[in-house]
């Protein structure tokens, strides 16, 4: 980076399609949208990148709105990044927003919720949205009896039942605000929307996981709340399928706040 020019951090609104690529964390030898988004970065500002998210996304899963954020001294307009951005990456990767915000503010240090959105087919199966459903076939499904199960989510639990065997985090307390059940939609997809603090590895699709179970008549709605108490990963259900879940939305205010927490200020 030139020393002449003042240095600048820019946020990016990045969008992808999770099917073809390993997740987001830069992994050696794989296709990771972390990867190939800095890699196009480098090519516009002709120079090394560290890009900066709100969070890891898994290998499959998808991303309506992801913040990035990386440091550059060259004078680019930030609408110049979302254009130059929309013919440099591949079809399954795009950038639909760019502003310049204050020096060291970081998506990941400031957010103060996650929404992920997870999708489920009932029905008929349909060829076009089924890189983004979760096919169930023809079961019968009691959507009611899932949003009673899904109220035991809610609030601050340990929620160790919920999370995969590779993960690694310090604890497993976490705070759900809200999971809504939609009625399904005139393709039959049901939305499932889940909005909390943190996640841990896996968190969304194995509770959606155990709602369907419960959806499904093969649990009772009391067998969440037991799930969350005695916290034993091994007693809860199948771990829905990567491709039905999307990061929709990472929150910056509207939600109590853990520690200082501040949404970006835009440089004029």
């Amino acid at each position: 980076m030139s020393e002449d020019e003042p240095l600048r951090n820019i946020l990016l609104t990045a969008q992808w399609d999770g099917t073809d690529f390993c997740g987001w964390q830069h992994q050696p030898g794989q296709r990771t949208v972390q990867q190939t988004l800095s890699e196009a970065v480098a090519a516009m500002v002709h120079h090394p990148v560290a890009l900066y998210a709100s969070s890891r996304t898994d290998s499959g899963v998808h991303a309506r709105a992801m913040p990035v954020v990386f440091e550059t001294t060259r004078a680019i307009a930030p609408l110049n990044f979302v254009k130059g951005l929309g013919t440099a990456l591949p079809h399954d990767l795009s950038v639909t927003d760019a502003r310049e915000i204050e020096l060291g503010w970081r998506p990941r240090d400031a957010a103060v919720a996650k929404t992920y959105t997870y999708r489920i087919q009932l029905g008929a199966r349909r060829a076009i949205p089924a890189r983004y459903t979760w096919w169930l076939g023809w079961r019968p499904i009691d959507l009611e009896r899932m949003r009673i199960a899904g109220q035991s989510l809610i609030g601050e639990h340990d929620f160790g039942a919920f999370r995969s065997a590779q993960c690694d985090a310090h604890t497993t307390k976490r705070c759900m605000y809200k999971i809504d059940v939609a009625e399904p939609d005139h393709d039959g997809i049901v939305a499932v929307q889940v909005t909390g603090n943190a996640f841990l590895r896996n968190m969304v699709r194995i509770m959606v996981g155990a709602l369907v179970e419960v959806g499904v008549g093969r649990r009772e709605p009391a067998w969440i709340a037991a799930l969350l108490a005695h916290g034993d990963r091994t007693k809860n259900g199948p771990t829905a399928p990567a491709r039905g879940l999307t990061l929709t939305e990472v929150h910056f205010e509207g939600y109590p706040r853990l520690g200082k927490r501040e949404p970006p200020r835009e440089v004029q």
